[in-house]
């Protein structure tokens, strides 16, 4: 089972701005595209082992989707639209679950926001 996470972003979290995240991460780790699917990919330099895997941001159309399905509440400062971004680490695999956790505060604090996570 993966672990995920959700960035739910104040401000559209442009190219160079994940790429911020990715590299306050640490950047050690070897970077990766899936550019069909458009996921980034983070893997560990020493054993080449899947780390992070970011899919592209997504706005949220739908008024109150968000609380809907993560059971979060935005306040107002969201003015009434919500950038999400998912990422998720392969289970049982700590450093890519603490890989995955500081993505998605390393992006929340560039875009405001908050983040959300399945455990």
């Amino acid at each position: 089972m993966t672990y995920d996470t959700v960035a739910l972003c104040r401000s559209e979290p442009d190219a160079a701005t994940v790429i911020g995240a990715l590299v306050a991460v640490g950047s050690d780790l070897k970077m990766d595209t899936v550019d069909a699917a458009g996921l980034v990919q983070l893997f560990d330099p020493g054993d080449g082992r899947l780390l992070l895997t970011v899919e592209t941001a997504r706005l949220v159309q739908v008024r109150g989707e968000a609380e809907r399905l993560l059971g979060v509440t935005l306040d107002d400062s969201f003015g009434g639209r919500v950038w999400w971004v998912e990422s998720r680490a392969p289970g049982g695999d700590p450093r890519a679950a603490e890989v995955t956790r500081r993505f998605t505060t390393a992006l929340v604090s560039i875009t405001g926001g908050l983040t959300w996570a399945d455990r």
